[in-house]
């Protein structure tokens, strides 16, 4: 891969922005599989970005403008990840709860026993046993 101008890195930065935000907009109206869409393409563009940066001296070391513009972008990018990252972790927590909520609802709907009302197991056997007139 030839060097990247700064131009080309300022666009390489900016079309993983739009995919961040447009991945934590997805996590924020629900739409898991639009996240799920977005993954290859982020991951695509983060490997971009490692190989492009490689020598960041050149992009980031100097003192002028467009170094400058580069660096912003990039701080401007990290809060982008550390956002999608804590919203990603959150949704997994969350799944996660649900998954335990679902397993704890259907242990005490099973048929491993009779519950109280506030959910603790009742003694006893799970019927009634059964009684026959047998004075014929």
């Amino acid at each position: 891969m030839s060097e990247m101008t700064h131009a080309e890195a300022t666009q390489l930065i900016d079309r993983l922005a739009r995919l961040l935000r447009d991945e934590i907009a997805a996590i924020g109206q629900g739409q898991l599989a639009r996240v799920e869409e977005l993954y290859p393409r982020k991951t695509e563009l983060l490997g971009e970005i490692e190989t492009a940066f490689g020598s960041a001296e050149k992009y980031f070391g100097r003192d002028d403008p467009q170094s400058q513009k580069l660096r912003n972008k990039l701080d401007e990018l990290r809060d982008l990840i550390h956002t999608d990252l804590a919203l990603l972790k959150r949704m997994t927590q969350a799944t996660g709860d649900v998954a335990r909520e679902i397993e704890r609802i259907r242990d005490r709907q099973s048929l491993r026993g009779l519950y109280d009302r506030d959910g603790t197991p009742k003694d006893g056997p799970v019927t009634p046993s059964q009684r026959f007139d047998k004075s014929i």
